[in-house]
Formats: structure tokens, sequence, C-alpha cells
């Protein structure tokens, strides 16, 4: 138990290590053209388009989702890039959401925490598990290694700094 607690505070650190040293490093994508958005959930019907990649289990992840439901002048377009390392629920959290008949009200409660001591039903979908690998390669072929992982009206944001998301989209009204 012991042991588990060291890596699980070990890999939390380095990931937000990772997040605030990645906030400062310009970002090249690897991807040209438009970002196919058909199979991303989509939230809110805002002047700003945010692509999100999010892990269900990353905390700033959910900071960030917090920060944006708040926000009206967004549509949000969200992608999974699950780090099942330190995560191991947040598979089936993805799953949850995807087999939804409410894909984005599901998003919602899993990332409010609605699941975290309650697993969340899931489906054995190849659907699914293809939109899985779909989300995955494209975060991969933009470049994210870690999340969140925010593209907001085309300028890239990684990890949860309100101040450079701020920047580019203004303060909450």
């Amino acid at each position: 138990m012991y042991k588990k607690l060291v890596i699980y505070f070990f890999m939390t650190a380095l990931i937000m290590v990772t997040n605030l040293a990645g906030a400062e490093q310009p970002v090249k994508p690897q991807l040209s053209g438009t970002i196919p958005t058909e199979n991303a959930i989509r939230i809110g019907i805002g002047k700003n388009t945010v692509i999100e990649f999010e892990d269900p289990d990353c905390p700033f992840s959910r900071r960030v989702t917090d920060y944006m439901n708040k926000r009206q002048d967004v549509t949000r377009y969200i992608f999974f890039l699950p780090a099942t390392q330190i995560h191991p629920d947040a598979m089936d959290k993805i799953r949850f959401v995807l087999c939804s008949k409410n894909s984005p009200q599901a998003f919602l409660d899993i990332m409010s925490g609605k699941y975290d001591k309650v697993k969340p039903p899931v489906c054995k979908d190849d659907k699914v598990e293809q939109t899985i690998k779909d989300h995955t390669a494209l975060g991969g072929k933009l470049g994210a290694s870690a999340t969140p992982y925010l593209i907001i009206n085309g300028t890239y944001v990684l990890g949860a700094d309100f101040g450079k998301i701020e920047s580019i989209i203004g303060p909450p009204r």
C-alpha cells in the first residue's frame, strides 16, 4: 500500500512539473489543416473554439473543465488522452462517456467526480474503442503528451494555464 502511494505521488508530481514546464514551451502542430471534430464531444455554442485533450482523472483537466463550465463564450470539443499508468480507472470512465446517450452530460458528471467512488457502467463497443484510439492518435499528431492540452482559437495552451487562456479569450463574464 505504501509503495503504491509513493508511486502515485511521484507520478502526480511529475505530471504537475510537466504541466507547469510545458506551459512555457512553444508547440508546433504535426497536423496540417483543420482538426476533425466529428467524433469529439461538443459542449457549448460560444464564439471561441476550444479543442481539449483531457484525462477524466487528471486534477488539472478537472480544473479546466470547471473553469470552462463557467464560460458562455466557448464551443468546446473534448477528446480523451488517458494517462492509464497513473489513472487506471480513466479508460472505464472514458468508455462510459462515449457509450452514453448524452455524452456531454456524462462527461460533466465524470469530471465533477460523481463516479470517483462508484464505478460507472461501461459498454463493450468496437466503435467506442476505435474512437478512443482515434482521440489518442490525434493527440499524438498534435504533440499532446500530458493533459490538459488545449487549442484555443488556434493557439496551443499546455496545462491549466488560466492566465494564458484569458489572454486569448478574455476573462469570464
